[in-house]
């Protein structure tokens, strides 16, 4: 779905179920746009405004934190229990929307605006072959993983951590083996941080 197309659904979803919305000009679209890239679906934000008991004349901008908050709180929800079931699920492609729902809450926790790879890791439903589908994870993990070390304010508690640990060692180890080792120390600390699972299906 389009910005555009997400745009119309969400404003018509708003005016059905409000009468006190107000059209905010270009803010409000710049609400949206941020909505949009959280992958917020509109009966989501209607919900979070009626849950909220928004009263009188409001704009989108009004009302962003709000439905963040509750969306962000939805997805932490979601990702617990995704957490709970996914050692014990069977079927590859439930385990992928597992896997996505987790990788969503741990970006909406950072306050990410990019969520790109969420997307990308859903669309691997649609691929027809579980070594296709193992390979792009593969991919994701890596992508998802240096996402995670330029934004978390943990990234560098992690990578402290990980030199001391190696620094008895940075005399007699090459340097690639060194540079290697740090980079799985600093995954292995942001995956218990932030509980995230192996990026597999098998």
């Amino acid at each position: 779905k389009s910005l555009e197309d997400y745009a119309r659904d969400l404003l018509s979803c708003i005016r059905d179920h409000f009468d006190n919305f107000q059209w905010g000009g270009s803010d409000d679209y710049n609400v949206i746009r941020e909505w949009y890239q959280m992958g917020i679906e509109p009966h989501y934000v209607a919900l979070a405004i009626s849950e909220s008991n928004v009263s009188g004349i409001f704009r989108l901008q009004e009302v962003k934190d709000i439905v963040k908050r509750w969306y962000r709180s939805e997805c932490k929800e979601e990702a617990d229990e995704a957490r709970k079931t996914l050692k014990n699920e069977t079927l590859p492609y439930n385990k992928v929307e597992k896997l996505a729902k987790i990788v969503k809450s741990v970006l909406i926790e950072l306050e990410a605006s990019d969520f790109s790879v969420v997307r990308k890791i859903l669309s691997l439903r649609d691929y027809p072959s579980l070594k296709e589908v193992e390979e792009a994870l593969y991919s994701l993990e890596e992508e998802f993983y240096k996402l995670l070390e330029k934004t978390s304010p943990k990234a560098k508690e992690c990578k402290e951590r990980a030199e001391k640990l190696l620094s008895k060692y940075e005399f007699y180890w090459d340097e690639n083996v060194l540079k290697a080792t740090k980079k799985a120390l600093v995954r292995k600390c942001l995956r218990q941080i932030y509980g995230i699972p192996e990026f597999s299906v098998v």
